[in-house]
């Protein structure tokens, strides 16, 4: 029988979590004491130790030895296809198996979840690293990078360049070099999308100034261009597919065409939840890389079509009311079933925030990434076999 999953709307916490953006910024900047620093001795190795000596009382994993006796997670979510895996291991029972009991809270972005995490108030995010996460670590909100949540190989290009359909219909732009001067749509200034466009823009030997920005969420992309209000966009699916569909907009390419493999999206976690219960990180993740495992069994030459993928396209599109035949239809995202992040990739969004002055200070990605809860958990499940193998 199908759970129905819960997911609490970002509504509800509207009022606390004004409080705590205030709260978190007069910490940051006023009391900087309040909040555990990143050279905390825990953030420099003990959580790891802690990691590998998880409690096992409590329910299991099957074929693992993890278990947490009932404690509660909280994450926050962009309530998007890329949460997947998350929807996927809560359908199945995953997050039951290790005893525990999910709660999503679903957020426009993952922006807004910077002030619960630094404030105790969710233990787990899942979105894009910005300037803005670097600003809030480097101000000593104390967050972890620890698994990946969406990335673009060759062939899961899930954020194309799309150009405005009558454009390249006349031969105004039909490639990169042409974007030159035109407007040009991402989601936010300095996020993860302004470094792949920056890249892409280099590859024609344009700077990333040399188009005019525009800055949209998503799923105002294709709005735009039906009212000519934009010339091209980085889009993300199911938005990208929305607009070709419909004529608006036809795809010049995917970012893996100029940029190889970027880690778009990842899984936090508060720097608390690591130090202070770091078994409970370790069965958040095993129950985490059952379901992105489950998921990527589903992926096959680019698209949601591999093994058991109807039944995850149920899932995602119940959870979030994504039509199926279009979630069928789009490029999916992938996800690393061993929860793998691309630290070179991370490094080279992070080169281009610092050089576009998009950074207060400077931060070290060593030790904001922590692959010990992964690899742990990667342990107990053992090393991923695609399904068949």
């Amino acid at each position: 029988m199908r759970k129905q999953l819960r997911i609490r709307a970002r509504a509800a916490w509207l009022a606390g979590l004004v409080v705590l953006a205030v709260a978190a910024v007069a910490c940051a900047e006023d009391a900087p004491d309040a909040v555990a620093p990143q050279d905390d001795p825990a953030a420099s190795g003990e959580a790891d130790a802690d990691v590998e000596e998880t409690s096992t009382e409590g329910a299991s994993a099957g074929g693992t030895g993890v278990g947490c006796g009932g404690e509660r997670v909280r994450a926050g979510i962009t309530n998007s296809s890329s949460d997947a895996p998350l929807f996927i291991a809560e359908e199945r029972g995953y997050f039951e198996d290790v005893g525990l009991t999910l709660e999503l809270t679903a957020f426009d972005s993952a922006a807004q979840m910077i002030a619960p995490l630094g404030g105790g108030q969710m233990e787990v995010g899942a979105g894009a690293p910005s300037a803005g996460f670097y600003n809030a670590v480097g101000r000593d909100v104390n967050l972890r990078i620890v698994a990946d949540k969406g990335s673009m190989p060759d062939g899961y290009g899930y954020m194309p360049l799309l150009v405005r359909a009558d454009l390249h219909e006349s031969g105004e732009v039909t490639e990169v070099a042409d974007l030159a001067g035109r407007r040009v749509a991402e989601p936010a200034q300095a996020t993860a999308t302004s470094s792949t466009l920056s890249a892409i823009l280099s590859s024609a030997g344009l700077g990333y100034d040399e188009v005019e920005h525009v800055f949209l969420g998503f799923p105002e992309h294709a709005s735009a261009y039906e009212n000519a209000a934009i010339d091209a966009s980085l889009t993300t699916e199911p938005g990208a597919t929305v607009a070709e569909q419909q004529g608006l907009a036809v795809r010049l390419g995917t970012p893996p065409d100029w940029y190889e493999n970027q880690q778009l999206a990842v899984i936090l976690y508060s720097g608390e939840f690591v130090e202070q219960q770091p078994e409970v990180g370790l069965c958040f993740m095993v129950a985490y890389l059952h379901g992105a495992r489950d998921y990527v069994d589903a992926l096959a030459d680019g698209a949601l079509a591999g093994e058991g993928a109807d039944e995850i396209i149920q899932i995602v599109s119940d959870t979030t009311g994504l039509d199926a035949d279009l979630y069928s239809a789009i490029t999916p995202n992938y996800v690393h079933p061993d929860g793998e992040v691309n630290m070179d990739s991370l490094q080279q969004d992070y080169a281009f925030f610092e050089q576009s002055g998009f950074l207060e200070t400077e931060v070290s990605l060593d030790e904001i990434v922590d692959m010990s809860f992964a690899q742990a958990a990667v342990d107990e499940l053992g090393p991923y076999e695609p399904s068949g193998s």
